[in-house]
Order: structure tokens, then C-alpha cells, then sequence
């Protein structure tokens, strides 16, 4: 509660209030811990949309759930905004929302803007590149595969931002595995050959996660390459294949149960 009254008595005190002549910071309370109050879906995305044009950090992310909920299309024009911004507090936000709304329109400005991102140094820039990846697996769209895989094969500087990059696009190919996308299994069951034996080890993993609920479902050929793994030089790779096969086993995958 204490950042909460904070912001109220700042608003308060700057007496920046809505369109409507009500203080927006009363309107995102009212959103946050009085959920009955929140009135119709219409009356939502205009109160969505007032803090979207003010661009508030703190006001931001306190509607960031609901704006993950209603997905408005109306959304997407400002949010693209704040993309574009070269804000990195609103670069990243919009990068969660856009994931969160699965808009394949979102695909190509959200590469653009890792690209350019990816030439920067810091924290900042490292945690907006996290934000742009995770939100191309969240979009749901085959179209994110193929940016995907270029951000997997660049080239890096640093060993360990490499290592890193290449283990959230692992991540984001898992997550539009497990949404059913057939080119996403195709190409995660291909990087389970990656020279990187931490990166072999997690693309087993991913593709376990991504059939935990369907694990009827797995393809023979993915099966086979699991099994296959069990054999890997590397000892990492050879537990997270015996453990994606228990795993599986465990959920009902007959044909996982039969080869332990």
C-alpha cells in the first residue's frame, strides 16, 4: 500500500487529473483493489486508453493485468507508440502487452526494435531484448519462428549474453510448442542438437514442458530424438532426457513408460 499512497498524494499534490476532471490515480485504485467497481468492458479500455496517453510508469503497470485481459484492438496503436519510443520502461511494457494480446502485427516491430536493442549495452537493454523474446513465443503466431531463430543464431560479444539469448529463445520456441505450433516442435526438436551442451539439455526440457498436457500427443520422431539424448556425452543432456521420459511417462505417455 505504501507505494500506492505515494503516487496518490503525487498526483494529488500535481492535481493532473483525466479528461473527465477525475484524478486518474483514484481510477487505477479503484482497478487494482476494487475489481466490482470496474464498471463495463467499454468503460475499461477508455480508462486503459487515458493511461495509455499519459504514459506513467507506475500508472502503466498497474493496468498491465487488465490490458492483458480485455485485449483491445484499440491497444495496439498506442502500445506500438511506447515501442517505438526509445524509452526502455515503455518499450519493455508494450513488449509484454503486445505478447500478452497475440497480435501477429506486433511480430515485425517488436524484431525491429530487438535489432536495434541488440547493438546497445547495459541491463536496461538486456532486459528489454528478454522482453521482446518471451513476447514473440507468447504471440502464438508461426510468424515469430523465423525471428526467432535469427536472434538464436546472432552473433554476441559477450559469451554469457550470447548463452543467455540463446536460452530465452529456447524458452519462447517451447512456449508456441506447447500452443500446438507444428514448426515450433520441428525446430525445437532440431536445436536439441545444438553443439552448446546447457542449450541441448534445455531444448529437451522445453519440448518435454511443451507436452505435459497433451503428452498423447508427442511424435515418434521427437520421442526418438529424446531417447537418443539419453546417450548424450554430456551428463546434463543425458539427465534432462531421462527426466523429460519420466516426466512424460508419468502424465501417460505410454510409448515414455515403455522405454524406461
Amino acid at each position: 500500500y505504501g507505494i500506492i499512497w505515494r503516487l496518490k498524494l503525487a498526483v494529488e499534490r500535481r492535481g493532473k487529473r483525466d479528461k473527465r476532471g477525475s484524478p486518474i490515480d483514484s481510477v487505477l485504485l479503484k482497478m487494482m483493489y476494487r475489481g466490482q467497481d470496474l464498471g463495463d468492458r467499454e468503460e475499461l479500455i477508455q480508462t486503459c486508453l487515458r493511461v495509455l496517453s499519459h504514459g506513467k510508469e507506475k500508472q502503466l503497470y498497474a493496468v498491465l493485468p487488465h490490458l492483458s485481459v480485455v485485449r483491445s484492438p484499440s491497444f495496439f496503436e498506442p502500445l506500438l507508440k511506447f515501442l517505438e519510443s526509445g524509452k526502455h520502461y515503455q518499450q519493455e511494457f508494450a513488449a509484454v502487452v503486445l505478447g500478452s494480446m497475440g497480435d501477429g502485427r506486433a511480430i515485425e516491430p517488436l524484431f525491429k526494435v530487438f535489432m536495434h536493442s541488440s547493438l546497445l549495452r547495459g541491463n536496461g537493454a538486456q532486459s528489454l531484448q528478454a522482453s521482446i523474446i518471451h513476447a514473440l513465443g507468447e504471440v502464438g503466431d508461426e510468424q515469430a519462428i523465423q525471428p526467432l531463430l535469427e536472434i538464436y543464431n546472432l552473433g554476441s560479444e559477450s559469451k554469457q549474453s550470447y548463452g543467455h539469448r540463446r536460452s530465452w529463445v529456447l524458452s519462447a520456441m517451447g512456449n508456441l510448442a506447447q500452443q500446438g505450433n507444428v514448426l515450433a516442435v520441428k525446430e525445437l526438436t532440431r536445436l536439441m542438437r545444438d553443439e552448446d551442451s546447457l542449450l541441448r539439455a534445455q531444448a529437451v526440457t522445453e519440448m518435454a514442458v511443451a507436452f505435459w498436457h497433451r503428452p498423447g500427443e508427442l511424435p515418434e520422431t521427437v520421442l526418438h530424438e529424446i531417447i537418443s539424448l539419453t546417450r548424450d556425452p554430456s551428463e546434463d543432456v543425458q539427465t534432462a532426457a531421462f527426466n523429460a521420459l519420466s516426466d512424460l511417462a508419468r502424465l501417460g505417455c505410454q510409448a515414455a513408460e515403455q522405454y524406461l
